[in-house]
């Protein structure tokens, strides 16, 4: 009897299922999946077109290592609906304010199709402030929705590194296929504001430009997209890693000027342990890179010049214990004249000219 009402309540849970799960889908193909765009554009008459703008209000901030960075911007979106238009009688407003749902509900009585969008750089949720839909009496709806949101950054180029200038992108994309809607710029309605809140960074040259690329479903989509560059406040950088790098490598070269050559590779050991410390504080500012970059090169080749006076020093030493004190001391004085400074001048020279010029 038990496994009898088991079965049947199994049975019941299953119809049940189906019945839900028909329904949905029964609901979806009601709507966009059987408007085709032959249909859309008989309907409307041609493509909708849609004004896209976008205003960055805030940087929130620039994360290098996970290659992403925080915005708090204002997107808008200018759309024509000649089925809501109306008429404007006198001393009335020149324009109607709706809430989101409000409108969604006012395109659906009026088979209208929205413009649907995505941000196509978005990482995570987008949280959305505060939306604003006013629709005139020419059917013109103007949509201004201020947002928070947290964007990826795919073209971000360390190779200059400190010095380099890197391009940052908020892409809005549509959600519909070409043919359904194609997207526009709106460059009164773009740009940056004048307290961004970004300290590391100089923000600057906002752009916005149309382009096509692939879709969710595979299908050309239009998208709109705000591009602008970014430059480094290069003195904190000169201050906090050029300087101090320059003052290790003068400290590793005037070990050279003590006579006594233990105490040489004392100093130059401890030198280096301080140098690898500060390689790793240096290497925690950027991702793990599959490339050089400019800094890299610097900190590489005054690496194996501060470990080869530790080197340096041991193998004179040597010579002064087997007798060759003089060869020593003649090989000292190149090193100290000629050698290093060469050395130094010389990877200096190769890393501006490969990786800045």
């Amino acid at each position: 009897m038990t496994r009898r009402l088991i079965s049947a309540s199994m049975l019941f849970l299953s119809f049940v299922t189906t019945l839900f799960l028909a329904t949905a889908l029964g609901a979806q193909t009601q709507g966009f999946g059987q408007f085709s765009i032959a249909d859309y554009q008989a309907q409307r008459g041609d493509t909708q077109k849609v004004g896209v703008g976008i205003t960055i209000d805030q940087i929130t901030f620039v994360d290098q290592q996970a290659e992403n960075f925080g915005v708090v911007g204002t997107l808008y979106l200018k759309v024509t609906y000649p089925e809501l238009a109306f008429d404007a009688k006198e001393g009335d407003a020149p324009f109607r304010a709706y809430s989101l749902d409000s409108f969604r509900q006012l395109l659906t009585d009026n088979n209208a199709q929205p413009p649907y969008f995505i941000l196509r750089n978005q990482q995570g949720r987008r949280f959305v402030q505060q939306v604003s839909i006013l629709l005139t009496h020419t059917g013109q709806v103007t949509y201004a929705e201020r947002f928070t949101a947290t964007l990826q950054a795919p073209y971000f180029d360390f190779t200059r590194y400190p010095f380099d200038t890197q391009t940052f992108f908020v892409e809005v994309s549509s959600m519909l296929p070409n043919g359904f809607i194609e997207f526009h710029p709106l460059p009164e309605q773009t740009g940056m504001g004048d307290m961004l809140g970004e300290e590391e960074w100089i923000l600057s040259n906002p752009k916005l430009k149309a382009f096509t690329a692939k879709g969710i479903g595979g299908r050309d989509v239009s998208v709109v997209a705000l591009e602008f560059e970014a430059t480094r406040h290069v003195q904190y950088y000169i201050l906090r890693i050029l300087l101090p790098l320059v003052i290790i490598l003068f400290v590793s070269w005037a070990t050279f000027f003590l006579e006594e050559y233990r105490r040489r590779i004392d100093m130059a050991s401890a030198n280096l342990l301080v140098f690898v410390a500060f390689n790793f504080a240096i290497s925690t500012t950027l991702p793990r890179l599959g490339y050089l970059t400019f800094m890299d090169s610097l900190l590489v080749g005054m690496f194996i010049i501060t470990g080869s006076t530790v080197l340096v020093n041991i193998a004179l030493r040597r010579l002064k214990i087997v007798g060759r004190e003089a060869l020593a001391r003649k090989i000292d004085r190149y090193l100290v004249i000629w050698v290093y400074p060469i050395l130094h001048a010389a990877g200096l020279f190769w890393a501006v000219r490969f990786f800045l010029i």
